[in-house]
């Protein structure tokens, strides 16, 4: 009974975790990511919404999501040259996310600026809200992985990240409800004042349970890297990099236009909006288990090639679809394929950044993903008021566009994507992960003499 309960206790997440130290730092992070996670459901919820409140133009609303890491980037790469990896890097995750506080408090108060000023000082601070996250996001990376061991990080991540939809989910639908009177033309500013500062008040308590988190010693060098040498990359690592840009980019070019599709064209009212972006975080909560065991069993890269095909398919049935239940299924379904690609996406990041400067290389990778997004988003803002009309609407040509350039980065990541892994089973035992298969197959059995071993 005792080394039950012994057993019991060094278990975090379904994983054993046995030292007390790392144990004590991942709750602490547990609770971290709880309180971001509130904050990003308020904001990616109601962002968007912000704008076309403000009136702000096509081209102003593919740079809310695009600007912050195109700026990053470039705080990215020349990070290492300013700082000592050898000092640790808590101290700049902590700096990060305060500043992201003290923006989104900032961005509360946009919307009562002159109005000839105000939709484009709402886009400036909101790239600064994600400029002071993205750029210490290769330290926050690179700490994580050194506290979960990397046999593991599939469930553990995957634990982790059902936890984080759930408060996404609640966060969403309070808010939801809160505001389900309100459409853009009847909805004031001060909705969305109070909405960015409880944003920001949830990132001061995370920056709390951030300076509480113990930090494993640093064995990078102290003297970092030259400028020159940030960009000689191995060639499996470049290939990498280049592919995940890609997912993102292909994505960001019609990404931010769904919610102006359903707000603008659709007229969907603020609770609606919450029901939908709700339907997402429940596709991903249900399919993380899958995922999570999938990436622990065949490896990330499995994973990632097969959600990058779904993903591919998740634009095209919005351009037949305008009912609100359809647009819920829908979503449903892009949760639950983003959520397996995310997972593995970060554990394939942290294994292909290597053991020698992990936080230059992560950094790296997210720099050239920041890039591509920017240059992809800038094209769907340009494109999105200049595409033919296709389904009654405009935007389902950004969309089908969007749908065809995921298909060809996926035709680039079967070719030669590399490898970081070797997958622990065979590939055959993929087919009985599926959901649902062997309780199937199990009552077809049971019932039927056919299906039975003689």
């Amino acid at each position: 009974m005792s080394n039950t309960t012994d057993t019991a206790k060094l278990l975090l997440g379904g994983v054993s975790i046995e030292s007390p130290r790392y144990r004590h730092a991942l709750l602490f992070s547990l609770w971290d990511g709880i309180f971001a996670n509130a904050m990003v459901a308020l904001v990616e919820t109601f962002g968007i919404a912000a704008a076309v409140f403000l009136d702000a133009p096509a081209i102003a609303i593919a740079l809310l999501g695009s600007l912050p890491l195109f700026i990053s980037s470039f705080g990215q790469l020349l990070i290492p040259l300013f700082i000592n990896p050898a000092s640790g890097r808590k101290k700049y995750v902590l700096r990060g996310t305060t500043w992201q506080s003290i923006f989104l408090l900032l961005v509360a108060c946009s919307g009562y600026l002159p109005e000839e000023v105000r939709a484009w000082a709402y886009v400036l601070l909101f790239a600064l809200y994600g400029f002071a996250g993205n750029v210490v996001s290769g330290f926050w990376i690179a700490w994580m992985g050194d506290l979960v061991p990397h046999t593991v990080r599939g469930r553990h991540f995957a634990w982790r990240n059902r936890i984080f939809s759930i408060t996404q989910l609640l966060c969403a639908l309070t808010a939801g409800l809160i505001s389900r009177r309100y459409t853009t033309t009847t909805a004031q500013w001060l909705l969305f004042a109070i909405v960015f500062f409880g944003a920001g008040v949830f990132r001061m308590l995370s920056a709390v349970m951030l300076h509480k988190q113990y930090e494993p010693p640093v064995t990078a060098s102290p003297n970092g890297r030259c400028f020159k040498s940030i960009f000689k990359q191995p060639r499996p690592f470049l290939f990498y990099c280049i592919a995940a840009a890609l997912v993102q980019g292909s994505t960001s070019i019609a990404g931010p236009f769904f919610n102006v599709w359903f707000i603008r064209d659709l007229h969907f009212n603020y609770f609606m909006l919450s029901a939908v972006a709700a339907a997402t975080i429940l596709g991903s909560i249900a399919a993380l288990p899958f995922w999570g065991g999938i990436a622990d069993s065949f490896g990330n890269r499995t994973v990632i090639i097969i959600t990058v095909l779904l993903i591919a398919t998740v634009p095209l049935p919005y351009i037949a679809s305008n009912k609100p239940w359809q647009i819920w299924v829908l979503n449903f379904y892009t949760g639950c394929c983003w959520s397996g690609y995310n997972l593995s996406n970060l554990n394939y990041l942290l294994l292909a950044a290597g053991k020698e400067n992990p936080e230059q290389n992560i950094s790296f990778a997210v720099a050239v993903t920041g890039i591509f997004n920017f240059v992809f988003s800038i094209a769907g803002g340009y494109l999105a008021t200049r595409l033919p009309h296709f389904f009654h609407y405009q935007l389902h040509s950004l969309f089908l566009l969007s749908s065809m350039m995921r298909f060809l980065v996926f035709g680039l990541l079967i070719i030669r994507y590399p490898r970081y892994e070797t997958p622990k089973r065979h590939a055959l035992d993929l087919f009985f992960q599926i959901p649902g298969y062997r309780g199937g197959l199990g009552l077809l059995r049971n019932s039927f003499r056919a299906f039975r071993a003689k």
